[in-house]
């Protein structure tokens, strides 16, 4: 089994690299990866609760994260530093992840096999 950490660091409101991302977490952990997510930059948007919005052109597929239990996606972090730089409190968030300073991304990016980011 391998390590594989998808870094999302893309905001949800500009294009469908989030959504991407995650078809491609579950894709992955359906094939039996050890599959970890990491949220930093302006991807920390994503965790945010979202309501449906009849002009918003993307479908609000962050409130999809709650199917990370089923696929046995355990491992989601957030960038501490991201939320802080942008006024987000952790329980704010619409799901339940580890608050990861900058060096325990540097260790988390060291135990995995592969990065993918978007």
């Amino acid at each position: 089994m391998r390590n594989i950490l998808v870094l999302q660091r893309h905001s949800p409101f500009n294009n469908s690299k989030g959504r991407e991302a995650l078809d491609l977490i579950l894709a992955l952990a359906a094939v039996e990866h050890n599959v970890s997510v990491l949220f930093s930059g302006d991807a920390v948007y994503q965790l945010l609760p979202t309501l449906d919005q009849p002009d918003f052109r993307l479908k609000a597929y962050p409130r999809s994260f709650k199917l990370f239990g089923l696929y046995d996606v355990d491992q989601v972090y957030v960038c501490h530093q991201a939320l802080t730089e942008r006024g987000i409190d952790a329980s704010a968030l619409s799901i339940g992840a580890t608050l990861l300073d900058k060096d325990a991304i540097a260790e988390l990016l060291h135990k995995q096999h592969h990065v993918i980011t978007g």
